[in-house]
């Protein structure tokens, strides 16, 4: 006898571990650039180089790349920027990380700040938060048939198991170019520089990751001729595939787009005027593609002429709960300090999406974080040209997850899709901000599943001790099932005996019971 296996592709978690940490370093101003007089703005990013998994350790290598806006201390300031790393090196326990996991990475900057420690150093803090998961791939063989045993009597029940069809990474390169508009001067020298993605949809189709967005690219620059400083924001929508062998449309995504890169070079335009901006960005895809099996799984079996020991082991394994996409509306009022001047002009908005806290609920998932904003504004006093609001948005979130629970393994992805800033007063600003939640929740399951099965002559001793006929009185926990391999007959022969059109079973219920003796292999 030979069971018929079917194999399901997966992916499993072995194990978790969260590490904070705190970068701190002090930067020295290139000699070449002016003395700083005045922090104006700062941002950083965790630029990760190596993680590598060894004997229940991860060591993770990376650096913090910070940039800052600063205004000289001469009497009429001008802006001026700077950037630098902080390296780092990390260790993570792990006691399941070995050679050859798959290691998921995610970190989150809590705050960076920059001090002004004299008119040449800055001092720059921040706390990073690294998340690391590590996974493994594994394969689990299940019984769907048996061949070679004619007369064998299988029960199957239904499996539906969300197997790993694609697991990879990719990167998309997204090139444009920008104009200036013929109000704006011509560009002497790029001051500050950042670009953000918002707006992302991700669709899957036929061997291929559909992907579209825009780029909100904001350009502070010095114009010829000394004129002030002149900015351009601009938003770029964006339409771009990757190719992936082996997705199908009606598959489950678990897809993170990330801005690994943008980088802004200025040329020239036709008269030789430096007013084209291009614009070359770097897309990272993580992607994880299911494909939900559904599958009639052999959950036990038996033969009337013979003796069949069927060998048991429990198989892990998840199944799809809800694939959802949903939305989350914020809006908050913030205000500059009493000491500071008011404000002339809103320059730029950015924003970052932060998940603090996600918990498994009665009704799905609550999801807790806040929306982290910088607004650039143009103030009314001349010696404090430019200087930068920050605040924070917090929002809470219900995804719902039917039947999610603690078992649950579930992949979010928090974006940001839409950020306004506008002036409600010379002290006040208003942000509306609209959090898109990606969401896809399985559900931990195991279930003992027949890996083997040895066959052997029947005990005729025993078998003798059935009677061959006999009236049976069910009990309120049978199942026909139960009753015919115990008494060495088919659910087929009891429902042809007693006339029964289906096999459920009523406690009380008589049945005629005949015992079946099937021929044992020679």
């Amino acid at each position: 006898m030979e069971l018929v296996r079917r194999t399901i592709h997966m992916i499993r978690q072995k194990g978790k571990a969260v590490s904070q940490m705190t970068l701190d370093d002090d930067y020295n101003i290139p000699e070449a650039m002016p003395d700083a007089g005045m922090i104006v703005q700062e941002k950083g990013k965790i630029e990760i180089e190596e993680v590598k998994a060894e004997n229940g350790r991860v060591l993770i290598r990376g650096a913090l790349r910070f940039f800052i806006l600063y205004m000289d201390d001469a009497e009429e300031g001008s802006l001026h920027s700077v950037k630098g790393q902080i390296p780092f090196e990390e260790n993570m326990n792990v006691e399941a990380a070995d050679d050859g996991d798959s290691l998921k990475l995610d970190w989150m900057l809590e705050d960076v700040s920059a001090v002004l420690i004299n008119s040449r150093k800055f001092g720059i803090k921040t706390v990073a938060t690294l998340e690391l998961t590590v996974e493994e791939l594994k394969d689990e063989e299940v019984p769907i048939a048996v061949e070679g045993t004619e007369g064998t009597q299988v029960k199957t029940c239904p499996l539906s198991a969300a197997a790993l069809a694609v697991r990879k990474r990719d990167t998309s390169r997204i090139k444009d170019e920008i104009i200036l508009p013929a109000n704006k001067p011509n560009i002497r020298q790029v001051i500050w520089q950042d670009v953000a993605m918002q707006g992302t949809e991700l669709r899957l189709a036929e061997g291929e990751v559909v992907m579209k967005g825009e780029l909100v690219v904001f350009l502070l620059y010095e114009g010829e001729e000394g004129a002030k400083a002149s900015w351009l924001e601009q938003v770029l929508p964006f339409n771009s595939r990757v190719d992936v062998s082996g997705c199908q449309e009606g598959m489950l995504g678990s897809l993170k787009l990330e801005l690994a890169n943008a980088d802004l070079e200025i040329k020239p335009d036709y008269d030789g005027e430096l007013r084209v901006i291009n614009i070359d960005a770097v897309l990272e895809l993580d992607i994880r593609i299911y494909q939900e099996e559904k599958l009639d799984m052999i959950c036990d079996l038996y033969h009337p002429g013979l003796e069949i020991t069927p060998a048991v082991s429990s198989v892990e394994y998840e199944s799809l709960l809800v694939s959802n996409a949903s939305k989350c509306r914020v809006s908050e009022r913030l205000k500059t300090g009493s000491q500071e001047p008011p404000i002339l002009q809103l320059c730029h908005g950015s924003g970052e999406v932060k998940v603090d806290d996600c918990t498994v609920t009665e009704d799905g998932i609550r999801v807790e974080g806040a929306v982290q904003v910088q607004i650039l504004y143009v103030t009314a006093d001349d010696s404090h040209p430019m200087l930068c609001l920050k605040g924070s948005v917090p929002f809470e979130h219900q995804i719902e997850a039917p039947g999610a629970g603690k078992d649950s393994v579930y992949y979010l992805h928090a974006s940001l899709e839409q950020l306004s800033v506008d002036m409600v007063s010379s002290g006040e600003v208003e942000v509306k901000a609209v959090i898109q939640i990606n969401a896809l929740v399985f559900a931990g399951k195991a279930l003992k599943c027949i890996t083997d099965v040895t066959e052997s002559p029947l005990d005729l001793e025993a078998l003798k001790a059935l009677p061959g006929f006999l009236l049976y009185v069910a009990q309120p926990s049978d199942t026909l099932w139960e009753v015919a391999k115990a008494y060495r007959t088919t659910t087929e022969r009891i429902c042809e005996l007693n006339g029964l059109a289906s096999e459920e079973l009523k406690a009380g219920q008589k049945l005629i019971l005949v015992k079946e003796m099937g021929k044992s292999r020679e």
